[in-house]
């Protein structure tokens, strides 16, 4: 882990690092750029996010109902998800080897800078690492580690995609895989696939401040997210036919049987982990 005594952390060449902001909300800006600073990252950059409120910006997209787990997709949500995908394509298109992505709610550990760095040196050894704590009970793998840090396999989808890293080759599989997508963000980039391997950062050096116990210490616009505030661009989901819903709720009950026919008693024995994401000491949830 690349540092010096004043604890900043360098990027390793062909990477990098941004957050995802909406130009019309400075105060998520500054908050992001003092955790950066916080963690000893000082060459992340930002990316501008799409805004769901300007009715220009997502006259072409990927949504196609029923395409992936849900049928109806917020306004706010859809943009969401094409604000990650450009940043995805942009690290495609500039050939980095890895990038990390925060969205710009993130309160950060001081070890962050550390974990990043080093995950960023070695991304052939990933697809996705997640950074940040998930507000669900989950299932991971056995413990291993990747450039010395500690991580698991993620086995199921996570409901957090707040702060991650993501390998070129991971780049590229997630803008193919959504080229048409009906899936939340979080949701997708850890939904369980063949050959994609992904990790969560145990313990996660990032939390987003609306779990956070410090969110009674920042400012309004970052406790709350100023893209569900608008009723226009979050209201009105379709949740679609009567066979999709089945569909999605049969799939549902087939993973909970699974876990509780053994296969969370065989986890367990093999090293796994069943509970909530730990979080570095230096921050609460």
């Amino acid at each position: 882990m690349k540092g010096n005594a004043l604890g900043r952390y360098e990027l390793p060449a062909d990477t990098g690092a941004c957050y995802i902001n909406l130009d019309r909300v400075p105060a998520r800006r500054a908050f992001m750029e003092a955790q950066f600073a916080h963690s000893g990252l000082t060459s992340a950059t930002r990316f501008s996010a799409i805004d769901a409120q300007d009715p220009d910006a997502l006259i072409a997209n990927g949504y196609v109902p029923g395409t992936g787990s849900r049928w109806g997709l917020k306004t706010s949500e859809i943009a969401c998800f094409e604000s990650h995908r450009s940043v995805w394509k942009a690290a495609v298109d500039q050939n980095l080897q890895a990038v990390a992505v925060f969205e710009d709610d993130v309160e950060m550990s001081a070890q962050a800078g550390a974990v990043i760095s080093a995950l960023l040196a070695d991304a052939g050894a990933y697809d996705m690492v997640k950074l940040d704590y998930s507000p669900r009970l989950l299932r991971f793998g056995s413990e291993t580690n990747i450039a010395g840090v500690p991580v698991r396999p993620m086995l199921e989808m996570a409901p957090s995609a707040a702060a991650y890293v993501l390998s070129h080759e991971g780049c590229r599989m997630l803008l193919s895989w959504s080229e048409r997508f009906s899936d939340h963000l979080d949701d997708f980039i850890s939904i369980p696939r063949p050959n994609w391997r992904m990790y969560q950062c145990f313990p996660a050096v990032g939390v987003q401040m609306i779990w956070s116990k410090q969110q009674d210490h920042t400012v309004e616009e970052v406790k709350v997210s100023e893209r569900s505030q608008d009723r226009k661009i979050n209201s009105g989901l379709d949740k679609g036919p009567a066979w999709f819903r089945i569909r999605r709720e049969l799939l549902a009950a087939q993973r909970k049987l699974y876990w509780r026919m053994g296969g969370q008693k065989r986890l367990l024995q093999s090293g796994g982990f069943v509970g909530f994401i730990p979080c570095a000491e230096d921050l609460q949830v």
